[in-house]
């Protein structure tokens, strides 16, 4: 029968060497306890630094090899399968879980926390497929569901072995423990606040209202439609948005834009943590606008990047805030963690980023103008948009709107301030060193899946010096193999209150901030000893590279969309375009491997490259023309409103046509620079041959008029056949 444990959600057991050797243990208030025996010789568990999958100990009972074998019978064919473009040893992602030696690959998911045997539906494996949405490879409730299949597998894997998967029994020190509610909540660190004139804390923590806390007249109070509050303070946006009224939100722009009385500038300042970085749309973090095609400002993501829109009155600016300001994607700024992320705009400097207490140096577009032509009936929304289509899923755990953009200074003083609820939790630690002594932290809910631990301050009224050296922190009797920022410190306490170190530690596994139990372990703690040995680290198993990389890649969405813009001339923030793009945008290519590419991003080119050939081709307005005449230069006297069999009578005027489509877009230098790529030729007698079906297509019963009109929808035909090709999106 397998020893049941409370659940906890946590990435990974303790070490099992640590444990076997008694590894001096504190539970909070630090009383005495013996860890177990978990069987297994010392040489197998210090073979893989002394790891044990999901938690607690390394599976007892069972050698190196037959874990591996357990491990890579169940969990790692899938991740073989799906997961090793990225973490298969070559690839850019860590922790090498995919690497083709199974013993790395299973190294790495053990000490990386990765599975959770006491609750596998916890394990980091599944929450990233179930609720992160992490590169599924199919249906990702589905996908989660097998991955948990198979860690269930593993672990009868083992247990049918001999093994055991049993975590820390803390059964013995439940009256000596620390909660969070044990703690006292401190005052934030000091803020620049000046100019606020909106401001979230999200510290109601029930209710369906998050109350505008600024003190500036109307109160723009957000109605939860769908978030909920967070015990930590913020509001958890799983689903719906959070919106205020439209006469609330009448002050921003009465405080920002109005004519002679509008600041004309003004930073949004938030703390959030996006769920994944797969999201688009963009997906709207907090915009204040109409619809999803009309606004004031919004802050947004697309997958790794931010994206800012702001309406100003400028010839380059339009009602939809566009173009962006975006974030490089090189630069991968934004993630799924907790993050400080701040937008500034005036009229002179235009839109910054700032990440981080960093601006990301992503320089606006276009010219910066007055805000003059905002609207003053959009309203405020987060995590959608007011048409309710461009959800964002995550934490936002503040948020502000100030009437002036703050300085990069400021914005670095208000993000080394932080955010959350912050709690002093206290370990009483006088058994071990006399008189009265314990060791104080200052602890947060980092995210959704840990605590951070900051500040270890040593205070007693003991004369004598204490040494404090190599402190662990555990959560439900599990100590994490990584974040563990105190596990080198060695420090002298000489004075009645002293910090410990500079730096902080990540405590993963959070369950329950009102249940979840906190300890302390050290190897030394005054006279008191109990060193562990160093690991001895896994020999690296041979690198297999697998398959060479493509020497040819794809654009994605945003070069897609570039290209055929800078091809034809046509402005992509036009109404029609910039409607198909933001469409199409999901169906669009979302990365350069063009392994990945598949027919549906074909057919979304070719939808996107429909919409610029009309563009280009179809309008008869004055703009139009032009700009139909500066591409097709010397088609003056083509018969663009004659028929077909008139238009095309002869050669020279189908060179008109075909001539500039093959010079300024497939172009006559690309032939041999992308393999299988045909020659001019060959592409000259493809448009040809389909000017000549595509004018037996016209008159006859059913058929469209063989008129002017079918001449140019010829013509956007073979504009389309050629935007759309590889020769544009195939690099």
């Amino acid at each position: 029968m397998k020893r049941q444990n409370s659940p906890v959600e946590s990435f990974v057991r303790s070490r099992g060497t640590a444990l076997r050797q008694g590894l001096l243990t504190l539970a909070l208030a630090l009383g005495a306890a013996g860890c177990g025996d978990y069987g297994g010789s010392d040489t197998d568990t210090s073979v893989l630094g002394n790891g044990g999958p999901g938690g607690g100990s390394q599976p007892g009972g069972l050698s190196v090899s037959e874990q591996v074998t357990a491990f890579q019978a169940t969990v790692y064919p899938l991740l073989d399968q799906y997961c090793v473009d990225c973490h298969g040893g070559s690839g850019p992602g860590a922790p090498q879980i995919a690497h083709p030696d199974p013993a790395t690959a299973w190294s790495a998911v053990v000490d990386s926390q990765k599975v959770n045997f006491s609750d596998p539906s916890a394990s980091r494996l599944v929450r990233r497929l179930a609720v992160d949405f992490h590169f599924c490879w199919s249906d990702c409730a589905t996908n989660a569901s097998e991955m948990l299949a198979q860690i269930e597998a593993w672990q009868q894997a083992i247990e049918d072995a001999g093994g055991t998967t049993g975590g820390v029994d803390v059964d013995g020190l439940q009256s000596v423990t620390r909660m969070m509610s044990n703690g006292v909540e401190e005052v934030g660190a000091e803020r620049y606040d000046t100019g606020i004139i909106a401001r979230w804390d999200f510290k109601e923590q029930t209710g369906n209202t998050a109350f505008d806390t600024s003190g500036v007249a109307p109160a723009m109070d957000l109605t939860l439609e769908g978030p909920t509050l967070m015990s930590a303070y913020g509001i958890d946006v799983a689903e719906g948005r959070a919106i205020a009224s439209a006469v609330a939100s009448r002050k921003l722009y009465d405080r920002l834009a109005a004519q002679g009385t509008g600041t004309q500038s003004y930073t949004v300042e938030t703390w959030i943590s996006n769920l994944n970085t797969t999201q688009e749309g963009p997906a709207r973090i907090i915009t204040y606008s109409a619809n999803s095609g009309s606004r004031n400002f919004m802050l947004g993501q697309v997958q790794y990047q931010y994206m800012v829109r702001n309406r100003a009155y400028t010839q380059e600016s339009n009602g939809n805030g566009g173009p962006n300001l975006e974030t490089y994607d090189v630069d991968q700024d934004a993630q799924a963690t907790l993050q400080h992320v701040v937008i500034t705009y005036d009229q002179l400097a235009g839109r910054k980023i700032f990440v981080d207490g960093l601006w990301t140096e992503d320089l606006d577009p276009i010219a910066a103008g007055r805000l003059w032509n905002w609207s003053p009936n959009h309203r405020l929304v987060m995590g959608n948009d007011v048409s309710n289509d461009r959800p964002w899923l995550g934490q936002i755990r503040f948020a502000a709107i100030y009437d002036r953009p703050l300085s990069p200074d400021q914005v670095k003083k208000n993000y080394e301030a932080g955010i959350g609820k912050r709690i002093t939790l206290s370990f009483d630690v006088s058994e071990w060193t006399g008189g009265s002594s314990r060791i104080e932290f200052s602890v947060t809910e980092l995210d959704r899946y840990s605590y951070l631990f900051c500040s270890p301050t040593f205070v007693t009224d003991v004369a004598s010096p204490i040494r404090v050296q190599n402190m662990r922190v555990s959560l439900n009797g599990i100590i994490p193999v990584a974040g563990q920022g105190f596990v080198n410190m060695n420090a002298l306490v000489t004075s009645g209150r002293q910090l410990l170190s500079r730096q902080c530690t990540i405590v993963g596994g959070l369950v329950d901030a009102d249940t979840d139990v906190f300890q302390l372990h050290f190897e030394q703690l005054g006279i008191f000893q109990d060193p562990v040995p160093t690991p001895t680290p896994p020999t690296p198993g041979a690198e297999n590279f697998g398959d060479p990389e493509p020497t040819v890649g794809v654009r994605n969405f945003a070069r897609v969309n570039a290209s055929m813009a800078t091809l034809t001339n046509v402005n992509p923030q036009s109404a029609e375009v910039e409607a198909t793009f933001e469409e199409l945008v999901q169906q669009l290519p979302g990365g350069p491997d063009i392994r990945s590419f598949v027919s549906a991003n074909q057919v979304g080119v070719a939808k996107l490259g429909v919409e610029y050939c009309d563009a280009l081709v179809g309008g008869e307005n004055a703009g139009s023309q032009t700009l139909r005449n500066q591409f097709f230069s010397g088609a003056s006297t083509f018969g663009w409103n004659q028929p077909p069999a008139t238009a095309f009578a002869n050669p020279a005027n189908v060179d008109m046509i075909t001539d500039p489509l093959l010079d300024k877009i497939v172009g006559a230098g690309l032939r041999g620079t992308v393999g299988g790529n045909p020659a001019r030729d060959q592409v000259e007698a493809m448009l040809d041959q389909l000017i000549v079906d595509l004018s037996a297509t016209c008159g006859g019963g059913g058929q469209p008029a063989c008129d002017g009109v079918y001449t140019k929808n010829i013509v956007k035909g073979l504009c389309t056949a050629v935007v759309s090709s590889g020769a544009v999106h195939i690099h």
